[in-house]
């Protein structure tokens, strides 16, 4: 699992560790967020069998497949989980990302909400993604279309897909899953095919090149792997590749509501766990695995979110991008990953005025966490300390806060602000911790 870990003035702060909860019936955690997920929870519970001797299972599970509130399970149940999951469906060699999207769980409010990237979008490599490429020696281009930062990447490719989605939507990613496209048609017919209405005739043969003949009829049907893979490989839509990601999201939504039947997964199961480990590569580990699986139920794929990043289509020189709209696209991951609507109002904000305040910098302008830090001491705020950042860089700015309602005041001084939540940062005795980006040039000072 990606995960950066912030670094302050030379001192490291040691990862807490993280409660585990039950191992239950794990085949339906992810992929109720996803289909692609099945093979992950399949190869837990596989890996689980394999490691507990069946002697022993008892003290996990009841006969009745219930928690057993005595055992094991009962003394290691977490509080709740927020997690962000990237998926990328990917071509036979690997290499392009073709299918994009990012889940987002929250057991608490019991959210499950999924953006879509499409795959042309145009995008500047992320300074830390062009560290990676230098760091190999890897050929890149920038910008470039976003399905291609995982091929530049080489070896690196999923964790520079990461960071690029990181940078794109100013959020952290917890974990990655990568399907490539043969096993998602392994998946479907694993289930028996998916009952889904194709919305017009599809028709492109691409055997010329090697590639498949995709042929489908408008109307209901059940689709067969062969067919699923012809559905959400079609591009040819008037409205461009924005109607593609709906396609692949409606999609989606039948193939999970059809995979949560129980009877289904047990039923496949050897299946399942055959594919996973031939066609998925994810981070997603066993503790990992176990550690989500008792938020299970908490999942209702009828109430799921599934929305795409705001752009449109456009030719820049003679090259097809989907260029997206970064005000809309920050409103939407503000309410699809923090719960904050447009329109909503200030009311449950917490000013950061009397808030111990740490400032980073991590761009390239000697002295400007200090001139922040007079800007900010001027109108109010307590800065606790200034200093270097010696982390992972990004281009914008981020304001680390230990509340989701807090740092929306402090926004406001920066070129490109984003919101993230940390409440370790508690730890160390401070509540806001702004790292500046690279991209940062202190204007509106």
């Amino acid at each position: 699992m990606y995960e950066e870990r912030e670094q302050t003035r030379g001192r490291s702060k040691k990862k807490k560790r993280r409660k585990r909860s039950p191992i239950k019936t794990f085949f339906k955690i992810v992929i109720s967020m996803v289909m692609s997920f099945l093979l992950v929870a399949g190869a837990a519970v596989f890996a689980y069998t394999k490691l507990v001797p069946s002697s022993n299972r008892n003290d996990v599970v009841s006969d009745n497949g219930s928690s057993n509130n005595n055992g094991f399970i009962s003394s290691i149940l977490g509080k709740g989980i927020k997690l962000n999951i990237a998926v990328f469906g990917v071509d036979k060699d690997e290499t392009r990302t073709d299918v994009i999207f990012v889940v987002h769980f929250d057991s608490k409010a019991k959210e499950l909400k999924l953006v879509s990237v499409p795959r042309d979008t145009r995008v500047d490599v992320a300074p830390e993604v062009k560290e990676i490429y230098k760091k190999n020696n890897r050929y890149y281009q920038s910008p470039t279309k976003i399905n291609a930062i995982h091929a530049y990447g080489g070896d690196d490719g999923p964790e520079c897909a990461v960071l690029q989605l990181e940078e794109l939507l100013g959020i952290k990613i917890d974990h990655y899953v990568k399907v490539n496209i043969d096993g998602f048609g392994e998946i479907v017919d694993a289930i028996g095919g998916v009952d889904f209405y194709v919305p017009q005739d599809m028709k492109w043969d691409m055997r010329d090149t090697g590639d498949i003949n995709i042929n489908l009829k408008q109307g209901q049907q059940i689709l067969d792997g062969d067919k699923a893979i012809q559905l959400v490989r079609f591009r040819r839509y008037a409205e461009g590749d924005v109607a593609r990601v709906q396609v692949q999201q409606d999609f989606l939504k039948a193939a999970a509501k059809q995979i949560l039947s129980s009877d289904n997964i047990m039923s496949n199961m050897s299946d399942y766990v055959k594919t996973f480990f031939k066609y998925v590569k994810t981070d997603i580990n066993l503790v990992d695995a176990i550690k989500y699986a008792g938020y299970i139920d908490d999942i209702n794929m009828e109430n799921a979110e599934f929305e795409t990043i705001p752009g449109q289509g456009q030719y820049v020189g003679n090259v097809s991008y989907y260029i997206y709209n970064t005000s809309e696209t920050q409103e939407l991951v503000d309410r699809m990953f923090y719960g904050k609507g447009s329109d909503s109002s200030d009311e449950n904000s917490i000013p950061s005025t009397g808030k111990n305040i740490e400032i980073l910098n991590g761009g390239s302008v000697t002295g400007l966490a200090g001139k922040f830090k007079d800007k900010l001491e001027a109108d109010g705020f307590t800065i606790d300390s200034v200093g270097n950042y010696a982390g992972q860089k990004k281009s914008y700015t981020r304001i680390i806060v230990t509340d989701e309602n807090m740092g929306n005041d402090l926004k406001k001084y920066f070129s490109d602000a984003r919101i993230e939540v940390d409440s370790d940062i508690a730890d160390e005795g401070i509540d806001i911790r702004i790292i500046l980006g690279s991209s940062e040039s202190g204007k509106n000072l």
